[in-house]
């Protein structure tokens, strides 16, 4: 039995992307504890795992909450708030944040999120293995597969590679920009750190995305089947399982209004609902009168804490909520309409549910790109669909029967790698000293 350190991020993707993970190295004998923000323990501890707090100074209760009401408002953390907060946490790992709050627990492995680069480092000075992970496709520079806040499909065209490699150029010359002009400093935070923890700075990648990447083992809870080809391998990087919790506790739902019609299921997720406020409540009304119009189909709408339901002309086949137990949900839908964020994507495959997908930022770009290259979807406009485009929509994804048949055939391999769990053998090779941690995936 080897005592087991999770240390997600505090986005509920991140998070509920290691539940799977934790419960079957506990059903191996391991014990798992969770390192994060205080705000994330509920959420944690009603899952059943132990928790306890880090980054408490810099992130105390109450703080996201905050946070995401102000941006519902229109009130950005900007770089500023990005600095401080970053600046903090890596100012309290040069002091041994992670180690302190876990040294009771005598860890033997830090599973950390790579969107926690510094509690990485931090970890990594223990001495005990670390492995990063994450649940976002790892995008570094690649002269074959674009970057994943790009909406370009790769072709094997000479155009597409140029097309690729200006858009890596791009993306570089706008990093540069952003810290020049914004100020801000998240990289120099990360090195500084790196050299006070005597982490060697060549093993730190700058131009990966979203943070800087740390040259440890990394797993990533998307499979290879889903992403691009790469022209060179990722160093350290495994695909591994979609780590798919199906029996993770979400909220209740009113199940007795499921009556047979085919279910539609719509959500934005945790962030877009604030973060676009009033962009998602142009785009929800106009799904509302969509299905206005089609009575012989039922849907679950999911519009988040800070849009409200009586904001809304809600047509009787439609269930409003404002959060959703999505994996239960997706048991039962016929089509998931979402942000293209990646747990949407993940668990819509794993279920089988062919997408209508409307990315509005980051990842959700490169993830609707993907989604739509293999057939498992179609995509919208998020800031401009009309009910109109939405009904014809949907109806092609619920009667053309080939993107069903494509997202089935997806949903296989999914399943059978949730089955086989590969991330148990990488960390436990880990635990017993004989993973390569320069290994190649």
């Amino acid at each position: 039995m080897s005592n087991i350190v999770m240390a997600p991020l505090y986005w509920h993707a991140d998070i509920n992307t290691t539940f799977a993970l934790a419960k079957a190295l506990q059903s191996r004998g391991h014990r798992v504890l969770y390192a994060c923000i205080p705000e994330t323990e509920e959420r944690i501890r009603s899952q059943g795992f132990d928790f306890i707090p880090i980054f408490s100074s810099v992130l105390p209760p109450g703080t996201l909450a905050a946070q995401y009401a102000n941006e519902a408002e229109g009130k950005y953390l900007g770089a500023a708030g990005i600095n401080t907060r970053v600046g903090g946490m890596c100012e309290l790992c040069r002091n041994g944040e992670l180690a302190k709050a876990t040294r009771n627990f005598h860890p033997d492995l830090f599973l950390v999120s790579n969107h926690l680069p510094w509690a990485g480092i931090d970890a990594w000075k223990t001495g005990v293995p670390v492995i990063m992970s994450g649940c976002l496709i790892q995008s570094i520079p690649d002269s074959l597969s674009p970057p994943i806040n790009s909406d370009t499909i790769p072709g094997s065209t000479l155009a597409t590679r140029i097309k690729v490699s200006w858009e890596w150029q791009k993306l570089k010359i706008m990093s540069k920009v952003v810290e020049r002009i914004a100020g801000l400093s998240t990289k120099k935070y990360v090195r500084n750190l790196a050299v006070a923890s005597g982490y060697p700075v060549a093993d730190i990648d700058f131009d990966a995305l979203p943070w800087p990447r740390l040259v440890l083992p990394e797993l990533i809870f998307f499979p290879e089947c889903f992403d691009f080809h790469r022209a060179t391998p990722i160093k350290g990087l495994f695909h591994v399982e979609p780590s798919v919790d199906t029996e993770r506790k979400d909220k209740d739902f009113p199940w007795e209004k499921l009556d047979g019609r085919p279910l539609i299921y719509c959500s934005l997720g945790t962030l877009i609902t604030f973060k676009y406020r009033a962009a998602s409540r142009r785009f929800f009304q106009e799904l509302l009168d969509a299905m206005e119009q089609r009575a012989d189909l039922l849907a679950a709408v999911a519009i988040g804490s800070y849009l409200k339901p009586d904001e809304f002309r809600c047509p009787k086949n439609v269930i409003l909520t404002d959060d959703a137990p999505q994996v239960a949900l997706l048991k039962h839908a016929r089509v998931m309409v979402g942000h293209a964020g990646s747990g949407c994507i993940r668990e819509s495959i794993y279920y089988g549910v062919p997408m209508l997908v409307l990315p509005t930022a980051f990842d959700g770009h490169g993830n609707a790109a993907r989604a739509v290259h293999h057939g498992l979807g179609l995509r919208a406009d998020f800031f401009k669909v009309k009910s109109p485009e939405l009904i014809h929509v949907i109806d092609k994804l619920l009667n053309d029967a080939s993107y069903s048949e494509a997202v089935k055939q997806m949903s296989r391999k999914f399943v059978e790698l949730q089955e086989q769990m590969p991330s148990i053998g990488i960390i436990e090779s880990a635990l017993a000293g004989r993973l390569n941690l320069h290994q190649c995936a």
